[in-house]
């Protein structure tokens, strides 16, 4: 839910035709991540790779992963 006086974002990456939900693309990174892995997300970095068609992910600094997008 969106603070008070916050917009609603919503980001769509296009390319090659397609277009991603990046918050889709978050919800797997972090999903992925759970799989192996216990406690809470703190701090996720990710980097689109369009050319890739992979979303790479580093969360709470150490961990890293990928997943398509």
């Amino acid at each position: 839910m969106a603070a008070k006086n916050e917009p609603v974002v919503n980001v769509v990456l296009q390319y090659d035709g397609k277009s991603v939900d990046v918050e889709d693309v978050l919800k797997a990174a972090k999903n992925n991540w759970k799989k192996d892995h216990k406690g809470d997300v703190k701090e996720l970095q990710l980097y689109l790779k369009s050319e890739e068609s992979k979303a790479y992910y580093v969360i709470n600094g150490q961990e890293a992963g990928a997943v398509d997008m």
